[in-house]
């Protein structure tokens, strides 16, 4: 090799190493611009979404902190309507008009959700029965309730019924996360229930934080509206591109063993009317780990039976877990249960007095009891 060859070769090497810096120096100028573009954009973006989607509800203080309680309807019961994880009051657009015909019913958004103030305090059944309690107190919406709870919202019900049982009239759990699942979950594969968190949602609130959630959702990606009233769709995807919102979804996940592990101690609760709604369906696996899924399930539901001795299980075998909330037909399934439930205490708040009983009462009031039905199930 001569020389001018070693030299010619060098100097090709000392240009496309220029080349290399100049384009990554490039590339993270332009990289950082369209960030802070994302960022700005996103900050006005959210903006404009809460000026343009109002809370429907209304704001109430809570200890200082702002809650989102949207109430319809009229009755001598009161229906509370608990979401499940990363789900607001939108959630139940199809299933709270319905109920609202024959009782008064309550949605409203957990801490951090929707139109919902953030808060700092561990997102497990405790705390979040107990700012339900307080919202509710301080909305001045009296019971006797019905809870009504989807997902690992039926679990939060379960605190609520167990912390206040002489405001609890009936409890109705809506393919309700059960606590068994702590035992159970490797007969089917799945995970620890610590790590359920998808790595996927993990990254969502700093896709949002720069407006990137937006295109996500533009492509029709993680898009858990839909199926509901197009309107509440809308409102609900403005949610899910917004960081706060996105956050508050990681940080309940991150809870979600402690939850089930708070109310897996909890005692049952006598002969309180409980109904337990069961999806017949699970998405998103081949046929055979389906079916071997959809019969784990299907125990797991089963155990819902023995948290009183009124207690009744009913399958809808068409739906899945989410369908269950978003799909008008299937919604309006889990709404008849609801009154069904409505009218059967009522009619035994006309045949005897007291009907609203405590858990904790002595069983010698039984005369007195709703008779909704007694461990039942029907497929």
């Amino acid at each position: 090799m001569t020389l001018n060859m070693a030299t010619n070769i060098l100097t090709v090497l000392r240009t496309v190493r220029c080349w290399i810096y100049r384009a990554i120096k490039t590339g993270l100028v332009l990289s950082t611009a369209l960030l802070l573009t994302g960022a700005v954009y996103q900050r006005f973006a959210v903006k404009a979404d809460l000026e343009k989607y109002p809370p429907p509800g209304r704001m109430v203080d809570v200890d200082g902190h702002l809650f989102h309680i949207n109430c319809s309807g009229a009755g001598p019961l009161t229906v509370i309507l608990e979401g499940g994880a990363g789900a607001s009051s939108l959630a139940w657009a199809w299933i709270q008009p319905e109920v609202a015909k024959n009782a008064k019913v309550c949605s409203y958004d957990r801490a951090g959700y929707s139109w919902s103030a953030p808060s700092a305090l561990p997102m497990d059944a405790i705390n979040t029965s107990r700012q339900l309690h307080d919202l509710l107190t301080a909305a001045n919406i009296p019971g006797p309730y019905i809870l009504v709870g989807h997902s690992i919202g039926g679990a939060y019900a379960r605190m609520f019924a167990a912390n206040y049982p002489q405001d609890v009239a009936g409890l109705v759990l809506v393919d309700a996360t059960n606590p068994s699942v702590l035992e159970t979950y490797a007969e089917v594969d799945l995970p620890k229930v610590e790590d359920w968190t998808p790595p996927t949602v993990q990254v969502f609130p700093y896709l949002a934080s720069v407006g990137a959630m937006r295109a996500v959702l533009g492509l029709g990606l993680f898009n858990l509206a839909a199926g509901l009233p197009a309107d509440t769709e809308a409102v609900a995807n403005a949610f899910l591109a917004q960081t706060d919102y996105l956050k508050t979804v990681v940080w309940e996940y991150r809870f979600l063993p402690d939850t089930l592990k708070q109310i897996r101690s909890l005692q049952p609760l006598n002969d309180l009317p409980v109904a337990v709604i069961v999806a017949g369906q699970f998405t998103g696996l081949d046929a055979e780990a389906a079916a071997k899924f959809i019969d784990w399930h299907r125990k797991q539901q089963r155990n819902w039976l023995n948290l009183s001795t009124n207690s009744s299980l009913r399958t809808l075998e068409e739906a899945d877990h989410i369908s269950l909330m978003t799909n008008h037909r299937h919604a309006h399934e889990v709404a008849n249960t609801i009154l069904q439930m409505i009218e059967t205490i009522t009619a035994s708040a006309v045949q005897s007095t007291p009907v609203f009983r405590s858990p904790n009462d002595s069983a010698s009031d039984s005369a007195s009891v709703s008779t909704y039905s007694t461990a039942m199930e029907v497929e």
